[in-house]
């Protein structure tokens, strides 16, 4: 089969990026109203809401949800799922503890290479076994809470003699907390490859519609690999970021993280059926949570009834989002 005309190709990367704007604009409204609303809602709940304390509790919760969330936004942009943050955030967890003992310093960029070649695994099994991501992902997240237990069945706490290294993460600069700093690189990194590089723009196309990306000449393959290697970065980054503010590790640490990383992204406007949305609505997405989490508490919601808010607000957010023209049949 002879490529298409370089005409042809941008046509389709034109109206993958029409698509892309139209569907976003009310999705991202949607989300900062609420996040505005709630806001409000909580100050006047609660005057402490507001209070250095509680936003500086806020942030560090936001900071390490935007992370994963940020690398789970790439595989919902190309139509897929990451179930295994979870596993990963969690393995990752108790082996950077263990290796910080061992090797010191050296434990940071080896558990990012670790979390980078568990994304690409991810990625190898859709593209090239073939099989859907929802069931690979959830078979590596199970594997790697195993592997979590192995190596540490219960919490490891850090010794003190290398609280010097987790300051790399709990310290400041020039006043401000250093987990605020890493998920502002997080986002720069991941908004610039996909605004800025021709891959990011690749998982775009992608996601946007599949079959016309391979009639213009896409790499698929590659593009969907590098998805889920971003995803695992953005796992691996958020586990480092919490067992340094945990002092310690633990192999449950990530179950909370695969629920909570669907909702940022969803919740910010990026659409389950891919295509569109971006690291602004997923920044956005994750600051929501941040706020509901911590403003329900502080304002003596019931926790029985917080999820059920949640569950809703995700609801709403995949309506809005949601492209029906990309699904024959709704299951």
């Amino acid at each position: 089969m002879t490529a298409p005309d370089s005409g042809s190709a941008t046509i389709t990367q034109e109206k993958a990026t029409v698509g892309h704007k139209r569907l976003q604009i009310p999705a991202i409204y949607f989300a900062l109203t609420l996040l505005v609303v709630l806001v409000i809602l909580f100050t006047l709940g609660n005057q402490n809401f507001l209070s250095a304390y509680n936003l500086n509790t806020i942030g560090n919760y936001a900071a390490i949800l935007s992370v994963v969330a940020l690398g789970q936004m790439n595989t919902i942009l190309i139509g897929g799922i990451d179930l295994s943050v979870g596993g990963l955030m969690s393995f990752t967890s108790v082996l950077f503890v263990v290796l910080l003992q061992l090797i010191g310093v050296w434990a940071f960029p080896i558990c990012i290479l670790v979390a980078l070649a568990v994304g690409y695994v991810n990625g190898a099994i859709l593209t090239r076994i073939k099989i859907p991501s929802f069931i690979a992902t959830l078979g590596t997240g199970g594997i790697l809470t195993s592997l979590a237990l192995l190596v540490s069945p219960l919490p490891v706490v850090a010794p003190g003699s290398k609280y010097g290294l987790l300051d790399l993460v709990n310290g400041n600069l020039l006043g401000i907390p250093n987990l605020l700093l890493l998920a502002l690189a997080a986002f720069v990194l991941f908004y610039v490859t996909l605004r800025f590089t021709k891959i990011g723009r690749n998982i775009y196309y992608v996601g946007s519609n599949i079959k016309m990306s391979w009639m213009s000449g896409i790499d698929i393959v590659g593009t969907r690999n590098f998805a889920f290697v971003l995803s695992g970065f953005g796992a691996g980054l958020a586990a480092i970021m919490l067992s340094c503010n945990q002092f310690g590790g633990d192999p449950t640490l990530g179950n909370v993280y695969i629920l909570q990383s669907i909702a940022a992204v969803v919740v910010g406007g990026t659409a389950l059926t891919g295509g569109t949305g971006g690291a602004v609505n997923t920044i956005i997405g994750a600051l929501i949570l941040a706020v509901m989490e911590n403003g329900m508490n502080v304002v003596g919601v019931d926790a029985y009834f917080q999820q059920s808010i949640l569950g809703l607000v995700i609801i709403i957010s995949v309506a809005l989002t949601f492209d029906r023209t990309k699904t024959a049949m709704i299951k």
